[in-house]
């Protein structure tokens, strides 16, 4: 249990020229193409680069990057078997999308990894979704650099999932009231929420100021080809494509604007006992960098 009366840890964080300067970007993503073990590289079934050595860890696919890698097993930790649990779900795709911002990748996973901004970033969308008791209802689980946040979702989005799954016959991988968010270092992300969609991001770094952000969403069902119930999926996964993408237009601004005044930042951030993800993220970077 966190004792929030006492101060958290002060981290040290990564300056701003590591979001910046475009030298540092080139610096940085060689670092992490050959020093980093494992990384995320696609689901089963997706095209993989030929020759390439890679191991999947349920329908997650990662690509060896040095030959004295740990096993994956070991490198994803506790994650492993999260990974291995959601991976069912993604035999039913249900759409995919993306969007481009003009801000660096770390900032895009600062913000995902910060559990608090739901309130004033998206108090229509997301916050309303999980229990406002979070010192009770959000834990968090942390391994090295990657991590695991779960949130009890609010009794109404209990209930509203709950019609949903006997209406449209929806597959559940596990039996959870809860809003979960898996980060593995240092470009993948699973959200799911009701134990029922899953929803796989990829932070994809396009340059030192600009990142495009993939997602693709899966929604398994117990009885595909049912017309009536088929229909109805369809309805429900249009509505939440646009819901998904809504969260993400309501991140891209904050990102964009922090991207804008990283540079005449007078020092690092203090980070929070929930933000304690991020600077996991800051040292996992800062070892690879040194290195």
């Amino acid at each position: 249990m966190l004792n929030y009366d006492q101060p958290p840890p002060r981290r040290h964080l990564l300056p701003a020229h590591w979001f910046c300067a475009a030298d540092s970007f080139a610096r940085e993503s060689e670092a992490l193409s050959i020093r980093l073990p494992w990384r995320y590289a696609g689901l089963v079934g997706d095209a993989v680069a030929d020759g390439a050595d890679v191991e999947s860890c349920g329908g997650f696919l990662f690509h060896r990057q040095r030959t004295d890698a740990p096993p994956l097993a070991n490198w994803l930790g506790p994650f492993a078997a999260r990974l291995e649990l959601m991976s069912p779900a993604l035999a039913a795709p249900m759409g995919s999308d993306a969007v481009e911002f003009a801000a660096n990748w770390k900032i895009l996973v600062e913000n995902t990894l910060d559990d608090f901004h739901g309130s004033t970033v998206h108090p229509h969308t997301i916050h309303p979704a999980v229990d406002a008791d979070w010192r009770q209802h959000l834990h968090t689980q942390r391994h090295g650099p990657h991590s695991h946040s779960s949130w009890k979702l609010s009794a109404a989005t209990a209930q509203w999932w709950e019609k949903l799954v006997a209406r449209g016959n929806l597959s559940r991988f596990a039996a959870q009231d809860r809003y979960d968010h898996t980060f593995i270092f240092p470009d993948l992300y699973i959200a799911s929420f009701h134990g029922t969609l899953v929803m796989v991001h990829r932070v994809v770094p396009l340059a030192v100021d600009r990142t495009r952000l993939e997602w693709r969403s899966f929604l398994p069902v117990d009885n595909p080809g049912d017309r009536k119930g088929d229909a109805f999926r369809r309805s429900l996964a249009a509505q939440l494509a646009l819901s998904a993408r809504q969260v993400i237009e309501e991140d891209r601004p904050l990102c964009e604007m922090v991207q804008a005044g990283r540079a005449s930042a007078t020092g690092p951030g203090m980070l929070g006992w929930r933000e304690q993800r991020i600077g996991d993220v800051h040292d996992a970077l800062a070892a690879l960098l040194e290195a």
